[in-house]
């Protein structure tokens, strides 16, 4: 079957081969009707740029490294997804790598992607890169953009590009709901203290209650390493076993606060009537399970595709990108645990 090429879509639309690539390539100079029209053309001719060609014309790789520390988290995923949707349809391909968590292996992986050429990085960094800052500031190229997603690192020497989902307004608003439904007991499963995204959350609950004049029991914030279901059964126990035992709980994410269902389910606790409990990021297992999880929607699907579209903006437009924070709104999520 042939090729269809900027040819067979400029024939088709009666317009030279230079409009065409032009308007596939988004540049400012042609009208948006015209980019419409070209951009259905070429889907309804399933045009694909021949890419070997415009690598060795434009000098690019037409790929992004993407590193996340798991494939297996429902956020991550979502991230993922909105960064494939974008990229392809901007022509690009996505080189995926997982660190496990590990900040040796992801400092390898941004050496070897850059050996590959890409056109930019994208990391989802896990929280102990930040132990890693120096010699991660130091690998860092001024030619290639490079973007950090979600655990914001603070440079000495650098201004890297960060986006992320609200965390400290998300926690703001469940914390608040909690307290208008009579819960005053509000106990918190948080992350490690070098985690950014752990702090943001953990400041927001002790600023929240505190604006409500709820007390604040050190005993009722514990820290999980794992983020695993068990874990949060382990941690549920804990809670339930103190003198002044809390309310409700709110978790650092959905994992923990299912695994924080199953404990207080064998120790015969009724959610929400005994004990509340709130998730955060709006995973799938959060409406399944039951009760249904209470939890802040991350919108990782936004953030996927706004993280490509920022790469893009720097690429295509010659845009300094280096200092832009992008923050974007989560949503609470009602449900049956609260």
């Amino acid at each position: 079957m042939k090729r269809t090429t900027l040819k067979d879509i400029a024939k088709a639309l009666n317009t030279t081969i230079a409009t065409v690539s032009r308007a596939l390539n988004d540049k400012p100079e042609i009208s948006n009707e015209m980019k419409n029209r070209v951009r259905k053309v070429a889907e309804l001719y399933n045009y694909k740029p021949n890419q070997t060609a415009l690598s060795l014309k434009f000098q690019k790789s037409y790929s992004f490294g993407v590193i996340l520390p798991s494939l297996t988290h429902y956020y991550f995923d979502q991230i993922l997804s909105g960064m494939l949707q974008e990229a392809t349809k901007n022509g690009y391909k996505l080189i995926l790598a997982a660190s496990n968590y590990d900040p040796e292996k992801e400092l390898e992986l941004i050496q070897d992607f850059y050996e590959l050429n890409v056109d930019g990085i994208l990391i989802l960094p896990s929280r102990m890169l930040n132990t890693k800052k120096n010699e991660l500031e130091n690998l860092i190229r001024n030619d290639i953009p490079f973007l950090v997603i979600d655990k914001l690192i603070y440079f000495d020497k650098k201004k890297i590009p960060f986006i992320s989902s609200d965390d400290y307004a998300g926690t703001k608003e469940g914390i608040t709901h909690l307290i208008k439904q009579g819960y005053k007991k509000i106990a918190h499963i948080k992350g490690l203290d070098s985690s950014s995204v752990s702090n943001v959350r953990y400041q927001a609950y002790l600023e929240t209650l505190s604006k409500h004049n709820i007390e604040i029991d050190s005993q009722r914030v514990l820290s999980c390493k794992d983020f695993t279901k068990e874990e949060g059964e382990e941690l549920a126990e804990k809670l339930m076993t103190l003198d002044n035992k809390p309310d409700a709980i709110f978790c650092i994410d959905d994992h923990i606060a299912i695994g924080v269902l199953r404990g207080l389910k064998k120790m015969g606790y009724e959610v929400p009537s005994d004990v509340a409990v709130l998730g955060f990021s709006n995973s799938d297992i959060s409406e399944v399970c039951t009760p249904q999880l209470s939890t802040i929607h991350q919108p990782g699907n936004k953030i996927g595709r706004r993280s490509i579209k920022l790469i893009l903006s720097n690429i295509n437009k010659q845009k300094d990108i280096s200092d832009t924070k992008i923050v974007i709104k989560t949503k609470f999520i009602q449900r049956e645990t609260t």
